[in-house]
């Protein structure tokens, strides 16, 4: 019994230290897979099956919920504590990343509209700018995105009508696949227009770090242990450096993270990643063009005697 109830709770803290991004891609693969699997049954089981891909996703999630139960309890606690009003407890007990993406699109949205108006981008703070665009892969993969959104509206409509009879079950997908798509177009072009204004900043007293609406940080150069070159993958480090998911933080457009920042366990510093506020991070992974730049100014600025 006491091997059981271990082993449960080592399943549920690796489920809650899972991402809601990295559940939402599971939850897609399962429910795509189980359509496909599905279209190769008999029809009389096929129409048992039919709303399995719909229902199996919400279990993920759901799990995922019950793993985050004793961290709702805490915050609950703390809010009653404070005299929070029931609107706050009850926004406590939903998942941080669930209203962290929903900041994470009304920012997307704004971004969206800022483009469509033309307004200048906001100024950076003053400093040593550390830019990750140059050499970076963002603008091509927004690139492909848009090409493959304006190119999916016209091949759905050529080849769905192949698979589908019905007219209203074909229309319904494809008025879905339009919402989809343009809600896609907004993403794209929200986060481009963000992601083009920000960059990262060495001031003289923090380093100031913005990714678009996705993520920003402002760290006390003393908070800073020490930065090194990140010539691994995240996952070679992470076997060579175990640390929970919550200590580490991927602050890049898409590409891969070639500098990690250690912190100091006492840095206070203010992250917030995906619109969710985090605390306890001790690894900051950085992509940059010119990653040694960064590393030569922290030593500079932590040796007094180095001009």
């Amino acid at each position: 019994m006491h091997s059981i109830e271990a082993s449960w709770r080592e399943s549920a803290a690796k489920l809650n230290d899972t991402s809601w991004v990295t559940l939402f891609g599971y939850a897609y693969a399962a429910s795509f897979t189980v359509m496909l699997l599905s279209m190769a049954l008999p029809a009389q089981w096929r129409e048992a099956t039919k709303g399995l891909p719909l229902v199996l996703p919400l279990l993920f999630l759901v799990a995922k919920d019950l793993a985050q139960i004793p961290d709702v309890a805490i915050r609950l606690r703390t809010l009653r504590a404070q005299g929070a009003n029931p609107l706050r407890l009850l926004a406590a007990c939903l998942p941080p990343g669930v209203i962290g993406m929903v900041r994470l699109d009304r920012a997307i949205w704004r971004g969206f509209f800022c483009w469509l108006r033309r307004q200048p981008q906001p100024a950076r703070p003053g400093g040593v700018q550390l830019g990750f665009q140059a050499q970076g892969a963002y603008s091509t993969v927004i690139a492909i995105g848009l090409f493959a959104v304006l190119v999916e509206l016209p091949l759905d409509a050529a080849i769905l009508p192949l698979f589908l009879k019905d007219p209203d079950e074909l229309r319904t997908i494809h008025l879905l696949l339009g919402l989809g798509s343009l809600y896609s177009l907004v993403w794209l072009l929200g986060d481009r227009w963000l992601v083009r204004g920000s960059c990262h900043v060495l001031t003289d007293t923090h380093l100031d770090l913005q990714v678009g609406a996705r993520a920003s940080a402002r760290i006390p150069l003393g908070g800073v242990e020490h930065a090194q070159l990140l010539r691994d993958s995240v996952d070679a480090w992470r076997k060579a450096h175990p640390c929970r998911l919550m200590e580490r933080v991927s602050i890049t457009p898409f590409d891969k993270p070639n500098l990690v920042l250690t912190l100091r366990a006492d840095a206070g510093c203010a992250i917030v990643h995906h619109g969710v506020v985090r605390s306890g991070v001790r690894y900051v992974f950085l992509y940059l063009d010119r990653p040694q730049q960064l590393i030569a100014a922290l030593d500079a600025r932590q040796e007094p005697g180095k001009s």
